[in-house]
Parts: C-alpha cells; sequence; structure tokens
C-alpha cells in the first residue's frame, strides 16, 4: 500500500470521525413535544426531529465501532499489543477517566446548587456512585462507547483469536448477529449496546484483512451505487411508520454495515479536494462536551425566548451551531496556552495513527 493511500484514508477517517460525531450530537437532541397534535408545525418538528435525530444518526455510533477496530487491526499481531495497549491508554483511557471526573464534578456543583434552588434535583455522593461516576461513565452516558472500547482494545488478543482466520471471523459475526434473535448478546448491564462487539468485530476483520481495500479510493461506479443505497437508507427511516420500527439486532447489523460503507465511499467523491481544519480534528471533543455544552444553551434559549412551537426547530439550529463554535473555540483555547491540558483531555489522537 502506498504512503498516499495511507494518507487519504487516515483524512478521511479524520473527516468521517467528525461527521459521525455530529450525528452523535443529533441522535441526543430531539426536540419535538411529546404530545402531537394535528397543527402543521406539531407535525412538522415531529418529522424533523425524527429525520435528524433517529433516521440519518442510528449507524453512527456502529461505524465508529468499525473504524475503532479498523484502527487496532491494521496490521496487528500479539507482539504489537503492549505498544498498542500504550497507545490507548493516552488516547481512550486517560481522557476517559478525565472526562467522567469532569463531569461528574460538573454535576455535583450542580446538585449542591439545586439545594438552594426550587427543582431539588440532587445527586447522591457516596463511594460507589463516586467509583461509578469515574470509572463507569455514571454521570457521562455518551462515554459507554469509549468504555466498550478500552474493553476491547485489552481483549485484543481474544479478539485477534477469533479474526486471525477471516472465515472463523466473518462466521463469528453472522453467529452473533444471529443467535441476537434468541435474546443471546452481551450483557446489557455491562455494556450499554449489547451489539457493539459485532460491529468492533467486522472493523477488525475488515483492519488485519481488508485494509488495503479500505484504503483505496472506490471507483466511479461504487460511488453512485453508495450514494443510491444510502438515500435508500434514510428515505426507508422515514417513510416507515415509527410504530413499525421494531428492534432487530440482525437486521441493525446488516443495515448499518451496509449505510457504513456506502458513506465511506460517499466520502471518496470530494474527499481530495477537502482542506484541512482545526474542527475536523474536534470529533473527541464534540463526543466529550455537546451534551453539557447544548444543555447549557438550550436553558439560556429557555431563558430569552417564549415557549413556542414554531420556534423549536430554529432553537435546534442555533443550540447546534452555537455548541460546535463554543467547543471549536475552547479547544483552540485550551491547544494554544494549555497544550498539556489539551493533549491529556484530548488523547493526543491528532498526532497519532497506531
Amino acid at each position: 500500500m502506498s504512503s498516499k493511500s495511507e494518507t487519504i484514508f487516515w483524512k478521511k477517517k479524520e473527516f468521517i470521525s467528525f461527521l459521525l460525531s455530529i450525528l452523535v450530537f443529533f441522535i441526543h437532541s430531539y426536540f419535538a413535544q411529546d404530545i402531537v397534535n394535528n397543527s402543521f408545525i406539531s407535525i412538522f418538528n415531529h418529522k424533523i426531529s425524527f429525520f435528524f435525530s433517529r433516521s440519518i444518526t442510528q449507524f453512527a455510533v456502529p461505524m465508529f465501532f468499525m473504524l475503532s477496530g479498523i484502527s487496532f487491526f491494521k496490521g496487528y499481531n500479539n507482539k504489537k499489543y503492549l505498544t498498542k495497549i500504550k497507545s490507548r491508554l493516552y488516547t481512550l483511557v486517560i481522557p476517559y477517566l478525565l472526562w467522567n471526573t469532569v463531569w461528574m464534578l460538573w454535576e455535583c456543583a450542580h446538585s449542591f446548587v439545586s439545594k438552594f434552588s426550587a427543582s431539588n434535583e440532587t445527586y447522591p455522593l457516596t463511594l460507589v456512585s463516586i467509583l461509578k461516576g469515574i470509572f463507569f461513565y455514571g454521570y457521562n452516558l455518551p462515554f459507554w462507547f469509549v468504555f466498550d472500547i478500552i474493553v476491547f482494545s485489552f481483549a485484543a488478543p481474544l479478539v485477534f483469536l477469533i479474526i486471525r482466520n477471516k472465515h472463523i471471523g466473518i462466521a463469528t459475526v453472522i453467529c452473533l448477529s444471529i443467535v441476537s434473535l434468541f435474546g443471546i448478546y452481551m450483557p446489557m448491564d455491562f455494556f450499554y449496546y449489547p451489539m457493539s462487539i459485532v460491529f468492533y468485530l467486522i472493523g477488525a476483520i475488515i483492519g488485519y484483512h481488508f485494509f488495503d481495500y479500505v484504503s483505496q479510493k472506490s471507483s466511479k461506479q461504487m460511488q453512485i451505487i453508495s450514494v443510491v443505497v444510502f438515500l435508500a437508507y434514510i428515505l426507508a427511516k422515514n417513510i416507515v411508520p415509527q410504530e413499525l420500527h421494531i428492534r432487530n439486532y440482525l437486521i441493525e447489523t446488516i443495515v448499518y454495515t451496509i449505510a457504513a460503507f456506502a458513506l465511506w465511499n460517499i466520502v471518496d467523491i470530494f474527499i481530495e479536494r477537502i482542506k484541512p481544519r482545526a474542527i475536523y480534528c474536534r470529533s473527541f471533543a464534540i463526543y466529550a462536551m455537546h451534551l453539557n455544552v447544548a444543555i447549557i444553551i438550550l436553558k439560556i434559549l429557555s431563558l430569552c425566548t417564549p415557549e413556542n412551537e414554531w420556534l423549536e426547530f430554529p432553537k435546534f439550529i442555533i443550540m447546534v451551531v452555537s455548541t460546535l463554535v463554543i467547543i471549536n473555540y475552547v479547544c483552540a483555547f485550551l491547544e494554544k496556552f494549555f497544550p498539556v491540558i489539551y493533549a491529556l483531555f484530548m488523547g493526543n489522537r491528532v498526532k497519532k495513527h497506531q
């Protein structure tokens, strides 16, 4: 594989990770009111909110798992295990613990203030809740994804045992997907999304056996097919009535994998024309900060604007744009004036592709 192909791969991964982090942001931003009446604005809000938060976004976290598997198992062998784990200590474990601690302290401060307000929304401060907050994302729910990746990274020798032979690896993915139909999957008390291991295995298989393929630019024909497939995925998500949306992990595995491959090929259309921008490197920051920053912005907007359904979508747009701008400027400030702190919180992942 040429160095140019690998450079393009990392550029694509960085840009797609940025897009996926925004889609995850959308997942947590469902803004429509619970009760739907027959008014135009009520129906519009529910349709547009569903579009942004439930239809175009659902493959985002599975694709994150796939990209993580690809990155870890690219050129992997067990002799590289300690080197890989050392890298993940900096890119995953330290940021995971730091962000969990920050948001736990934030909730503690919020709890303290709530004692003197009318909300009475408090959080119990016990040894168990503190340990859960720091080590098990107790006050930082979006980081369940990072927790899973850390577990899978430390279990790399076991994962490698499964995927070293591509036929065994593919058979394992198929078997895990099928048995999910019978309620057999990763324990949900420990893993937030029980199929996360399946998508990580798919990425691991690609990284170890097919990295040369995904690092090459897709053909024009494949790009066109991918655009059609991705549009069909979005269309199907939106035209099927919500009451008919059932949770089927086997179908999810197939559909989300296809959607992820489609997006990967679509980005080939324009990736070489994209100029490097600082915000494209902020995917981890967006993932780590979006929820609480957005909550603050929404509270400010609610104080400054009346309750009106016509304002829900404009407030959503303002909230998204403001959150991304704030995160970008906070990162730029920390990167310039406190580079060590910035590197610790962000895992220094911009400089390393290991």
